[in-house]
């Protein structure tokens, strides 16, 4: 029932992005096979390491609450995880499996976008997104660099794509009980990984409050000369969102459930796997992701 109310809720939103019903369809059937393709990666690797596991669940949300029409998906762990490698398996299985996910659909979502004159209009009541590394490099790939005074017009599909990236760099923020925190926890000791969170939600609360107002405090402690000069170089502007994001993660706790059995270090390829996962959040990552 979620799952039916969340094909309706996604349709309408992609239908008010896109004015006509099949860019309504075209963007449900994109967002729900993004968010669906992550959680299935977690689904089939926690049936894979015996843990209990539930199929995903879809929440569904208007889309004058939510653009998107949608809150995500999720699932749910009814058993004990019993190893390290049974942990980092099912934590990482989902982005990389919605990263595969995403690509494709971001390809086909930019051939259908238009590359549009920016004008003083747009500009001033317009909603700006934040380009990942990984979407620039696709974008650039197919259209070559967009000239001066001229954007891409996001097509909904190519949208659903952008959020896919979106979601995978939120999952992979290492910290707390988020699949970026269980391969924390997998690789290091518990001490580590909660002292890893903790650094995380500092640096979520400076992204989300901006340099600018820090910068400005330090200032007068300071001679001025000493700071201003390098306050262009590092400052940007913050995302609220990002502070929300924190906040989220100090109620959910930086301790992380243990597993049964605290194994030795993981292999090689798992290491490796975790190398790639960073490579993947860094690629989705972008300190400001919206900008009205």
């Amino acid at each position: 029932m979620l799952f039916l109310i969340t094909l309706i809720t996604t349709f309408s939103a992609g239908y008010l992005q896109g004015g006509n019903i099949m860019n309504g369809i075209f963007f449900s059937a994109a967002l729900i096979f993004i968010l669906g393709t992550h959680e299935m990666g977690h689904y089939i690797y926690g049936k894979r390491n015996g843990v209990d596991i539930t199929p995903p669940y879809f929440i569904p949300a208007p889309p004058f609450i939510s653009p998107i029409g949608t809150f995500g998906a999720f699932i749910k762990i009814k058993s004990p995880i019993s190893t390290k490698k049974a942990l980092f398996d099912i934590g990482i299985a989902g982005p990389l499996a919605g990263i595969v996910a995403a690509i494709p659909v971001i390809i086909i979502g930019i051939k259908l976008s238009r590359v549009v004159e920016v004008t003083d209009e747009s500009l001033e009541h317009g909603i700006t997104l934040g380009s990942p590394l990984l979407f620039s490099f696709i974008s650039d790939s197919l259209l070559g660099k967009i000239p001066e005074g001229y954007d891409l017009l996001l097509h909904p599909v190519a949208f659903a794509g952008w959020i896919g990236l979106f979601v995978t760099a939120l999952n992979l923020i290492p910290a707390g009980q988020l699949d970026g925190g269980h391969i924390i926890y997998a690789i290091f000791s518990r001490k580590w990984h909660r002292r890893i969170s903790i650094l995380i939600i500092i640096f979520l609360i400076i992204f989300g409050v901006g340099t600018g107002p820090i910068i400005s405090y330090f200032i007068p402690l300071f001679e001025v000369n000493k700071i201003g000069a390098y306050a262009e170089l590092i400052s940007f502007e913050g995302w609220g969102g990002w502070v929300m994001w924190a906040a989220i993660l100090t109620i959910m706790g930086t301790n992380h459930p243990p597993t049964t059995y605290d194994e030795a270090k993981l292999d090689g390829k798992r290491v490796f796997l975790s190398f790639l996962s960073l490579c993947v959040f860094v690629g989705c990552f972008t300190p400001l992701p919206i900008k009205v």
